[in-house]
């Protein structure tokens, strides 16, 4: 934040609460920043086309988008390696690390194509952090337990659907990120977790854990995770309900809820939970609701909300509409009536993103609702002709997104 507001780093992009999530650096000041990183040995950046003679700075970022990664000589005082890659499909890397990395605490090597872990990276002792975000790792080694101080574990988006048993030793992990996205972002699986032995439950410095496919006891368990401010569980069922509620009824960190039932034609029971935690920023809510839960109302920290598959009966509308911090709503096939009236509130509402409501047929915007909506989408609306009633009420409107919706409503404009 000092940065951005000494003008070094300029904001691309906001989420709805207004924090900062992706900076970029004027090329001037790039420049003058390696120069410097450089001189005072903070950080190298290599383009990996030749070998450098040695590395004294206690950073790599190895920076490459074509041929074959050349590792460099004199890397037993590095602290972080890195890689940034662009291209894949050109880009060579061995599965194996140089020696000399004793002292590493950071390795980054996010969709750099390896298909196992290198074997030299379980014999970093020292290593906090540990990126294979993207890489076509199919599986980790049961020694990956040896990594003792490993804080960070990110494996999202890799091939890995299980975690070894050796996991269970990683008793400073504080982040595991292991969720995997399919490629039906519009189908009710858009999304996989994975498993985990049951006792992953003890660990007491684990503050993210997303996702986990839920199997065995580990409903029961996670509730000991009261140290937890984001979790994420997949493959919830109906007879989940009382014991996944009381575990997250035990979790008063928590900011970022993701459930996700076992498949659309389980109903994800919430409604056991009497009161959500109090911090909770994020709603992500995946499966058949048979009511629309009762805490809804209470969701007074939410600033983003997204429904996916849910399709209630009853009108959802009126239980968020007059939550205060709202700024973003994502309703995907969440809704199977033939209209959508938003008749008050919604003041913070920024974006609302309305996909697959294969029945809707209109959409009413009241006067005063919505006043500081910035940014409404619309797709695979195919009974919807007309645009929004009322959309001449939104005045702060700079986007307007159509996708999938019928040719009278686009010629309409």
């Amino acid at each position: 934040m000092e940065l951005i507001f000494r003008g070094m780093l300029h904001v691309v992009w906001r989420n709805e609460t207004g924090r900062p999530k992706a900076c970029k650096m004027h090329d001037l000041m790039r420049e003058l920043a390696l120069s410097i990183s450089e001189r005072e040995k903070f950080c190298v950046v290599y383009d990996g086309r030749e070998v450098m003679e040695e590395v004294r700075a206690r950073r790599l970022s190895t920076q490459t988008t074509e041929g074959k990664i050349k590792f460099c000589t004199g890397m037993s005082q590095l602290r972080s390696f890195l890689v940034f890659v662009t291209d894949t499909a050109s880009l060579s890397f061995s599965n194996t690390l140089p020696s000399g990395f004793k002292l590493l605490r950071v390795l980054d090597l996010e969709y750099v194509p390896i298909d196992i872990l290198p074997k030299e990276v379980v014999y970093l002792f020292n290593l906090r952090y540990l990126n294979l975000r993207a890489t076509p790792i199919k599986k980790l080694p049961e020694s990956i337990g040896k990594l003792h101080n490993l804080q960070t574990l990110d494996i999202r988006n890799t091939k890995i659907e299980a975690l070894p048993s050796g996991i269970s030793k990683l008793k400073n992990l504080c982040h595991l990120i292991m969720y995997r996205y399919t490629r039906e972002h519009k189908g009710f699986r858009y999304v996989n977790g994975t498993r985990a032995p049951a006792n992953i439950c003890t660990f007491k410095k684990l503050q993210v854990l997303t996702c986990v496919e839920l199997e065995g006891n580990i409903v029961r368990l996670v509730g000991n995770m009261t140290q937890l401010t984001r979790i994420g569980i997949t493959n919830v069922k109906e007879r989940d309900e009382k014991d996944l509620c009381a575990s997250i009824q035990k979790m008063k960190l928590l900011h970022y809820l993701f459930l996700m039932a076992s498949d659309e034609e389980e109903a994800l029971q919430v409604n056991a939970l009497r009161s959500p935690p109090p911090y909770l920023r994020m709603v992500i809510l995946v499966g058949r609701l048979k009511k629309v839960p009762q805490w809804f109302f209470s969701l007074q920290s939410v600033t983003y909300m997204y429904l996916h598959w849910s399709r209630p009966e009853e009108d959802l509308l009126p239980y968020i509409e007059e939550l205060p911090n709202l700024g973003k709503l994502t309703l995907m096939n969440a809704y199977v009536g033939k209209e959508l009236c938003f008749r008050s509130g919604f003041e913070k509402l920024t974006h609302l993103q309305l996909f697959i409501f294969p029945l809707l047929n209109m959409i009413t915007i009241a006067k005063g609702v919505m006043p500081n909506l910035q940014s409404l989408s619309l797709d695979d609306c195919t009974e919807l002709n007309t645009l929004p009633e009322g959309l001449q009420y939104l005045t702060k409107l700079e986007t307007l997104r159509l996708e999938l919706v019928p040719e009278q409503l686009v010629d309409s404009i």
